[in-house]
């Protein structure tokens, strides 16, 4: 555990083993405070996509070992959110394992919002506006993850 209370990845025979993070995010200022404070606590893996079409594009070149999505409303209503990222993971039709640990960051989540996104195994659900610290205690959770079960 560091100073500022977030766990992060066990050093074996001295070295951090750091597993790639994807970090979907529009805000560019958050995720740059995301990325440089991640990296200031040595969680230097960590990628970041500021559209869904560059992440799409890097999930099926590389694998990740969780994935971060920002789910913004915008003008849509909460029921058309879009899921298809999130169902492409857990279909394999990404280079990473299906069952990777996924968060997703909302501006309103409800009762219905929040099945559908429990029966696609998302690990934690972040409601904006959050702080950074909030993304990095997930980032560091999800480091820790080995997998989740997909049904």
């Amino acid at each position: 555990m560091t100073g500022s209370g977030l766990q992060l990845p066990a050093a074996q025979g001295g070295v951090v083993r750091r597993k790639p993070m994807l970090l979907l995010e529009q805000d560019a200022l958050l995720r740059r405070t995301v990325m440089l404070t991640a990296r200031n606590l040595g969680m230097t893996d960590i990628h970041e996509a500021a559209s869904q079409g560059l992440a799409a594009r890097m999930l099926r070149e590389r694998p990740f070992h969780g994935v971060l999505i920002a789910l913004d409303f915008g003008d849509r209503r909460y029921d058309q959110v879009d899921l298809t990222m999130i169902d492409r993971i857990r279909d394999g039709g990404t280079a990473s394992a299906a069952d990777i640990p996924i968060a997703v960051l909302l501006g309103y989540c409800d009762a219905l919002l929040l099945r559908e996104l429990h029966q696609r195994q998302v690990l934690r659900v972040i409601l904006k506006p959050f702080r950074a610290r909030a993304l990095l205690e997930t980032l560091s959770e999800m480091q820790s993850v080995r997998s989740v079960p997909v049904a």
